[in-house]
């Protein structure tokens, strides 16, 4: 019979990878570790394998940095233990002898909803065209400057007398510079829009502001909607149940309890709401019998309008 002989195929030849034309050929190749190479623990620089040079310089250059920044006090820790400094400084808070609330006394506000203190941070900017900060609501009830406020009267022709704070009388709230403010700030807000909104519940954004148009013209009112009627135009006792209205847009202060996390911990936001009831009133029927007219607003505030002054 015939014999078939069989030869075996020549194997192809080993890809080789080209060298980058971009890297010389004659920078030695970084000598890592097994275990530096998964990201695990390493060897020590002490133990002679590996890059244990280069890990000993990286160290040096560590410490040098470290140093450096420790000696120009620009380290984080030295930074902010200096922003807490000069937001923390105390102020005392004006009396009332009288019992009510006088234009030009430092005050501060609590909220009923959030139970926390309104308080500005000045290392929280907000992008608009005038200078502007973040307000909130924080747990620290003693006096300092970025939590007391001062009472300053809109217009000195506005048919009040005296220098006393009138339910419905127009004033603004003004902050004090401290820190990195230039000047006094005043609280501001305005509408909803694409570009101006509060940062987690998107109502209507509060912040302080360098200027002192309309938009920080502010109203306080009594909380009781059945008896805001009576008492329109008379003082506003000091360390009472409030609600303040915004002038221009004629929403109301609020705050609640949505955590904003900050350099002092965590507080909550403030911003803009009615939070009205949503139980029915029966105003058509009051309108019907005379009792009211439509201007009449019937349905209770909730806590996150209500304040202390």
């Amino acid at each position: 019979g015939s014999s078939c002989r069989t030869f075996p195929r020549p194997l192809p030849p080993p890809l080789r990878t080209p060298w980058p034309p971009s890297v010389p050929r004659d920078i030695p190749a970084m000598q890592f570790t097994p275990q530096q190479l998964t990201g695990g623990p390493r060897f020590q620089h002490r133990t002679r394998i590996g890059n244990w040079n280069e890990d000993l310089e990286l160290e040096e250059i560590k410490m040098k940095d470290f140093l450096k920044k420790k000696e120009m006090g620009s380290l984080l820790v030295n930074t902010k233990q200096q922003m807490l400094e000069e937001c923390l400084q105390r102020v005392d808070l004006d009396t009332s002898d009288d019992g009510a609330l006088h234009f030009g006394q430092r005050i501060m506000l609590v909220n009923h909803q959030s139970e926390s203190w309104l308080c500005a941070n000045p290392h929280d900017k907000v992008p608009k065209e005038f200078d502007a900060c973040v307000l909130t609501t924080g747990p620290n009830n003693t006096s300092c400057v970025r939590n007391v406020f001062v009472l300053e009267r809109a217009d000195d022709d506005d048919g009040f007398p005296g220098d006393m704070v009138h339910y419905g009388q127009d004033f603004r709230l003004r902050l004090e510079p401290f820190s990195d403010m230039a000047g006094p700030m005043y609280m501001h807000s305005e509408l909803v829009t694409a570009l101006a909104s509060s940062k987690f519940s998107r109502c209507q954004e509060v912040v302080v502001g360098g200027t002192r148009g309309g938009s920080t013209l502010w109203q306080v009112l009594f909380p009781d909607s059945q008896q805001r009627f009576e008492m329109e135009g008379t003082p506003v006792p000091a360390g009472c149940n409030c609600v303040l209205r915004h002038v221009q847009t004629g929403s109301f202060l609020a705050s609640d309890k949505i955590p904003y996390q900050n350099i002092f911990g965590q507080e909550f936001e403030v911003h803009c709401h009615p939070y009205y009831s949503i139980n029915k009133t029966q105003n058509l029927t009051s309108e019907k019998k005379g009792e009211i007219t439509g201007d009449y607003a019937l349905r209770r505030h909730g806590l996150a309008n209500v304040w202390n002054i």
